[in-house]
């Protein structure tokens, strides 16, 4: 047993520490990761730059945490990336970072991104040479391409102010090695998964004579490359004529128009516009395969979700979780959206597949998942704090919290290592 869970099977309460977590706004399943982490600490406080950013469509439920909104200036810009989309991306200048900190003495302060709210929280840092400033990383090589000469500087200063950073997968590992920051600063925290989202019933086999499904979660937006998935899925189905495919989207978007248009004799498109969890449940009860053919995302919650809910995945290698937890042929099929000879091909390996190796694969992708939860994320929080503040480790949860997670800390360690 290594020293962190012999840390969280000893310990019997909170860490006596005021944790304090510096974000542009609460996503939903952060929240339940939030919440399991206020249960291990003496205080934890969430300070947001905005309520909800404009382009999202998920109302904020902040779950009884203690959130408070900064002063925050924010601007709208255009993100061009080298595959060739772009979109409006916010940045957010939370002017009264320094203020709001000196006012809450916390222990120790985590901070979202390489970007404003980080060289802020550095600033009071500076001055506060005994506060940790931990820099939350959820970043891939792939997305950082596209950063100019400015963010680069800008990410210099941010590294010189910062003591120690998280990952939250190994693309974002490397991209922090290839910034020469030592292994020892370095600390593992995962994302985890709204829970509702998932369907945890029995699965059924697929009669083989029925049309293979396949569900999109996400926005039909140039970055989600699900417009090229269309073309390229249009192009097997002309291919194959004698099956019939139904490919359901759940989300809204730009491109709903043009992705209809790929619609042919044997295949299908459904739209079914945004989903609540209880509705994206239902859409990966009724699917057979997940795709997600994006262009980039730093993680990627959608394969993790319909992982969880038994289903192989289909998905593209610039979303972090899947070049993480998808292994080729095991519990899903990986392919460059960029190119259009690897998707139709591992379109084609996916189509090959009998109803009962996909029901296997989908049992492999439910297993290799199993780890994932917001009790874990909140171990990770925990191995951070227990780490640069031992002595608050006499009292860090009761029994209850740490019976089962313990060994989703071990595997992530193990990865870590795998990684180095």
């Amino acid at each position: 047993m290594n020293s962190i869970e012999e840390t969280l099977s000893k310990s019997e309460g909170p860490l006596d520490t005021h944790v304090v977590i510096l974000t542009n706004y609460v996503r939903p399943h952060h929240v339940n990761s939030y919440r399991a982490l206020a249960q291990r600490v003496r205080k934890l406080t969430i300070l947001l730059s905005v309520q909800m950013e404009p382009d999202r469509d998920w109302e904020a439920q902040w779950g009884g945490l203690d959130v408070r909104l900064q002063k925050n200036w924010m601007f709208t810009t255009k993100w061009k990336h080298p595959s060739g989309f772009k979109e409006q991306n916010f940045i957010h200048i939370p002017i009264d970072t320094n203020s709001q900190l000196k006012s809450l003495k916390p222990d120790i302060v985590f901070s979202y991104e390489m970007g404003m709210r980080t060289l802020l929280s550095s600033w009071f840092r500076r001055f506060n040479p005994n506060i940790p400033l931990v820099l939350v990383g959820n970043m891939s090589e792939h997305i950082e391409k596209e950063r100019g000469r400015m963010r680069r500087l800008m990410r210099w200063f941010v590294r010189k102010g910062v003591d120690y950073f998280t990952y939250n997968g190994p693309s974002c590992k490397r991209y922090f090695k290839s910034l020469n920051i030592p292994e020892d600063r370095l600390f593992h925290l995962p994302y985890c998964i709204d829970t509702d989202t998932v369907f945890s019933g029995e699965r059924q086999i697929r009669q083989a004579e029925s049309p293979l499904r396949l569900i999109y979660c996400g926005a039909m937006s140039e970055r989600k490359g699900v417009h090229q998935f269309a073309n390229s899925l249009k192009r097997w189905c002309n291919e194959n004529s004698g099956r019939d495919v139904e490919f359901s989207i759940a989300g809204t978007g730009e491109l709903q128009s043009v992705i209809a248009n790929c619609q042919t004799e044997n295949l299908k498109i459904n739209f079914l516009g945004n989903c609540d969890t209880a509705m994206l449940a239902a859409a990966y009860e009724a699917a057979d395969i997940c795709v997600f053919p994006t262009l980039a995302d730093e993680w990627g919650l959608v394969p993790v979700e319909s992982m969880a809910s038994g289903l192989p995945v289909l998905g593209s290698v610039f979303a972090q979780s899947v070049e993480a937890l998808v292994n080729e042929g095991e519990n899903g099929w990986i392919f460059e959206t960029t190119d259009e000879e690897s998707m139709f091909n591992a379109i084609d390996r996916a189509m090959a597949c009998s109803p009962e190796t996909l029901a296997e694969m989908g049992q492999a992708a439910k297993e290799s998942v199993a780890h994932i939860s917001a009790e874990t994320t909140a171990e990770c929080f925990c191995k951070v704090i227990t780490t640069l503040f031992p002595d608050s480790a006499s009292s860090v949860m009761d029994e209850r919290s740490v019976s089962s997670p313990t060994t989703g800390i071990a595997r992530e360690l193990s990865t870590d290592n795998a990684l180095n």
